[in-house]
């Protein structure tokens, strides 16, 4: 069982895209303000349209920043329960789905503009995602009753990817039955900083990354994911003898 941490990989488009000040007839807090919602319905919403008028980006370009942003989750929600699907044409392009839900319920508000010693910031509020947390007792459930099957011997003719197959797609299931039902942590408030320039503004890693570990809660606990994924592996498992081993 690996710990989930939200790994805020760089998301280039959004934080190395200067914005531009030429033609622009809003006041800076505007400017600021606008550019940080769409920065933050870009990313977790996929609604680009702004952020596209903002930053100057192509429309492609920040549809790709948003698959990027949800596979990144997808990722580590699978690394976070034991099991691996990449290969898989049914269950990882699920898990994407699942991924676009989650951060469709993307619980913020840009607020206040102010300046401190002539420099500008941004507040945010955030109120995280609870998804680990409150599927916790329905995914240690899950894995105890998987357990039993294993012990009765039901995958003992599986392939390993079909022994992995099975026990995600009841993660998979829980998870997105709790999609409609989200729960919220207590909110937080992330004071973003606006880099600028001569001519042009944007925000810089680590305030980027700050908002974003924010979006979903990290987990009260670890579910004993490997004793689930592992177990029927300890048992010699028989490979198709049809086709190659699975690695």
């Amino acid at each position: 069982m690996k710990t989930y941490t939200k790994r805020c990989l760089l998301i280039l488009m959004s934080l190395c895209m200067l914005v531009s000040l030429a033609g622009c007839s809003a006041t800076k807090g505007q400017r600021y303000k606008s550019y940080i919602k769409s920065l933050m319905s870009a990313n977790y919403l996929g609604v680009t349209d702004e952020y596209v008028r903002t930053t100057g980006a192509t429309p492609d370009e920040a549809d790709a920043m948003y698959l990027q942003n949800v596979t990144r989750l997808a990722d580590n929600l699978t690394s976070y329960y034991g099991f691996e699907i990449s290969n898989d044409e049914e269950l990882a392009p699920m898990m994407v789905e699942i991924a676009k839900k989650i951060y469709g319920k993307a619980n913020y508000k840009v607020e206040k503009v102010y300046q401190d010693n002539n420099i500008y910031y941004v507040d945010v509020t955030i109120s995280p995602i609870n998804i680990l947390n409150q599927t916790d007792a329905d995914v240690k459930a899950y894995i105890e009753q998987f357990n039993q099957r294993v012990e009765s011997g039901e995958f003992e003719n599986y392939t390993k990817e079909e022994y992995e197959n099975e026990f995600a797609g009841g993660i998979i299931d829980i998870l997105s039955a709790a999609i409609d039902n989200i729960e919220y942590c207590e909110p937080e408030t992330v004071s973003v900083r606006i880099i600028e320039t001569e001519d042009s503004f944007y925000i810089g890693d680590e305030d980027f990354c700050a908002l974003d570990m924010l979006v979903i809660a990290t987990s009260d606990s670890e579910p004993d994911v490997a004793s689930a994924t592992d177990s029927a592996m300890d048992q010699e498992v028989p490979a198709d003898e049809t086709a190659e081993d699975p690695e």
